[in-house]
């Protein structure tokens, strides 16, 4: 009986054994199949990290856009040369603006548009034949466009259809041209201010003198510049209409410089004015310098009742408005650096562009500096005052 239980008992153990060891098979089974599947998801991961990899190591190889564009070559600079003959340096301190603009255009938009101007620039001193000498010179010397601040309003056509018959373009400014036919009007446009409107300006500061008098007749002077034809005439009607639009009974006197149109044949011509007219409440004229030598003339003669206005920029007359001088009511600015600057813009389209520009490449209106507004004014920093 014993010996049965005994076998029973170890039958038992065996079975046990084997269920156990079959269960151990079966788990390491289960892990190993889990194993084999885990693998070929790890190498598909390693197979996308290493194509990233290498995508990131060809990216990296590859210069940027950015750097691309910085390495390409800037847009070559074509060079032009740029004549430029001009009305007066000497005695007229003025057109040194105009000069100032041409070099303030070339820094602004010389670089960006891929042209570099070379100014060439030649003073006619007044004079009608070094004015064409001047220009004959600048063509001589390789010029491929001309701005011309002319002497008069004629002399130099001829030689303009000449050059512009051979590719050269002219720029006219300050002095519009007469022709006398259309075939005359060769150049590409007029740079200039408005003659009438400057003398419109002035006229309007002289009203508001005016009106502060109480007279229903009040006498206004204008010296003219015959030598200046209608340019002068343009800013004498100016002043004179807008006078007369409001003070109908007014009378404006007219008179011309027929001299060298400076200060010493302005302050002569204002002497013998002053013999003959006991009242003149404004006086006004072409220019600063007549108007200066005007007003030396009165100090002079100690007519300081008689009030001033000039037109396009004097050192001295700024000088005077400033230090709150009564005789002088404003300076209407005519600018100079303004007409430099845009007669060279004409020049950039006329000659690089190619492009047909207006028969009038338009400035600002003129603006009158009176001791209210000269401190906003920046005068002091204009070099071409002198």
């Amino acid at each position: 009986m014993k010996k049965r239980i005994l076998t029973l008992l170890l039958v038992a153990v065996m079975i046990f054994g084997l269920v156990a060891c079959g269960g151990d098979k079966k788990e390491d089974a289960d892990k190993k199949d889990d194993k084999s599947a885990e693998e070929p998801a790890k190498e598909e991961k390693e197979d996308v990290k290493e194509e990233k990899e290498e995508k990131a190591e060809e990216k990296a190889e590859e210069p940027a856009e950015d750097e691309e564009k910085a390495e390409e070559p800037a847009a070559e600079t074509k060079d032009y040369k740029i004549g430029v003959s001009l009305f007066e340096l000497t005695a007229y301190t003025w057109f040194q603006g105009a000069i100032e603009g041409c070099h303030n255009w070339m820094d602004d938009h010389g670089e960006a548009n891929g042209v570099n101007f070379t100014f060439t620039f030649e003073d006619s001193s007044s004079d009608v034949q070094t004015m064409l000498n001047n220009i004959e010179n600048l063509v001589a010397s390789g010029s491929n466009g001309i701005i011309l601040f002319p002497a008069d309003a004629s002399s130099a056509i001829p030689l303009m259809k000449e050059y512009t018959s051979q590719g050269i373009p002219f720029v006219i400014g300050d002095y519009m041209q007469d022709p006398a036919s259309e075939e005359d009007i060769v150049w590409s446009t007029f740079v200039g201010h408005d003659m009438k409107a400057l003398g419109v300006k002035a006229g309007e500061v002289a009203v508001d003198y005016l009106d502060t008098l109480g007279k229903d007749d009040p006498v206004c002077l204008f010296i003219t510049s015959p030598a200046s034809g209608q340019v002068t005439q343009d800013r004498y009607n100016g002043f004179a209409e807008t006078i007369l639009a409001k003070y109908p009974n007014a009378t404006i006197i007219e008179e011309g410089d027929t001299g060298a149109a400076n200060r010493d044949s302005a302050q002569t011509l204002m002497e013998n004015i002053l013999q003959r007219e006991d009242t003149i409440d404004v006086v006004c004229g072409h220019n600063d310098a007549l108007v200066v030598g005007a007003y030396n003339a009165s100090v002079a003669n100690g007519r300081d009742e008689i009030k001033f206005i000039g037109i396009a920029g004097d050192k001295d007359v700024l000088t005077w408005l400033s230090e709150g001088n009564e005789q002088w009511l404003a300076e209407v600015l005519q600018d100079p650096v303004v007409l430099g600057y845009q007669a060279t813009d004409a020049m950039y389209r006329a000659l690089v562009l190619g492009e047909e520009l207006p028969e009038v490449y338009e400035l600002p209106q003129p603006e009158a500096i009176t001791p209210e507004n000269i401190d906003e004014s920046g005068w002091q920093d204009w070099v071409w005052i002198g």
